[in-house]
């Protein structure tokens, strides 16, 4: 079973901290590479204290290029420069 622990003294969040109580939360999502137009992926966390971990499903044969992602409030969007197309799971995990 994954543990998740504070390593400093801030206060957690009563609202990711539900969050993280939450099996869903947690569980991997998958989605697809959309180059420079960018994948929206959903969250609705409402802040920018989350980490993105997104890891491709196969191998790209060097087409995926630079990965980078763009934050908001209730999504965060993926790009990557090469023309993979293929699909990749990612978490969002929320943290003070």
């Amino acid at each position: 079973m994954a543990r998740l622990s504070w390593i400093d003294s801030t206060p957690v969040d009563s609202t990711n901290l539900a969050k993280l109580t939450q099996d869903e939360d947690l569980k991997p999502q998958a989605s697809t590479y959309n180059g420079s137009d960018g994948r929206t992926l959903t969250h609705n966390y409402g802040h920018l204290n989350y980490m993105l971990i997104i890891n491709p499903k196969a191998d790209p044969g060097y087409n995926l290029g630079e990965v980078w992602h763009l934050k908001a409030a209730n999504t965060v969007v993926v790009y990557n420069s090469g023309g993979f197309k293929g699909a990749f799971d990612y978490i969002i995990i929320p943290h003070a």
